[in-house]
């Protein structure tokens, strides 16, 4: 979905995200044993919106999980994510053209852990709009 790759670009992009994940952003599950922090975003919908005499728009929501090992290390990068994220709209581009991206709102968020894999997960939901 271009939705996925303009959140992948837009994360991957911006420095104070890859100084900490490197190139660990994935759509939808992280690779196994992949080293701590990284990310995993994930299109929970994906809704068209045609407007009348206008360019048509899809409206997206993603989840945006920070994985790491320590609950301030998952909570950092959620503040950089927010920040590469929220209130943004930029033109990406990617293999087969250009995404545009209208707005993106940053809807929620709550942290979790796994006692058994000993992580915490910053989980922030987003809305979208990208124009097609």
């Amino acid at each position: 979905m271009k939705v996925g790759l303009a959140c992948y670009k837009l994360l991957s992009e911006r420095a104070a995200v890859s100084d900490l994940v490197d190139t660990r952003i994935y759509p939808e599950l992280a690779a196994e044993g992949a080293q701590m922090p990284y990310i995993v975003y994930s299109v929970v919908s994906n809704s068209p919106s045609d407007t009348k005499g206008g360019t048509p728009i899809d409206e997206a929501e993603l989840e945006v999980f920070s994985v790491a090992r320590s609950y301030s290390a998952a909570n950092d990068l959620a503040d950089k994510v927010r920040a590469a994220l929220d209130r943004q709209n930029a033109t990406v581009s990617v293999a087969d053209g250009d995404i545009t991206v209208q707005s993106i709102q940053y809807t929620n968020e709550v942290t979790e852990v796994s006692e058994d894999r000993k992580t915490y997960v910053s989980v922030q939901d987003y809305t979208f709009r990208i124009t097609r």
